[in-house]
């Protein structure tokens, strides 16, 4: 499925999904795709990355949120 350059890749995410996935891995540009109508009923896991600007505010407290932060090193590290 391709776009024009104007229109956000959030908007065909439902006709790239073929039904059998477990989980979709996405960087955080796809922040609000499990609470759109049309992906409601997808039963699959959200690996969705956080924007840039939550993970700097976790890194200010790098002990308290050691778990946090390698989560979200893990998510941005996969690719497709």
């Amino acid at each position: 499925v391709t776009t024009a350059a104007n229109e956000h890749d959030l908007n065909q995410l439902g006709n790239l999904l073929h039904g059998e996935e477990q989980f979709v891995s996405a960087d955080a540009g796809y922040q609000g795709a499990p609470q759109r109508e049309e992906l409601a009923e997808v039963d699959v896991d959200w690996l969705i990355a956080e924007r840039p600007g939550k993970v700097k505010t976790l890194k200010q407290h790098p002990r308290k949120n050691k778990t946090a932060i390698n989560i979200e090193y893990m998510k941005a590290s996969i690719r497709a």
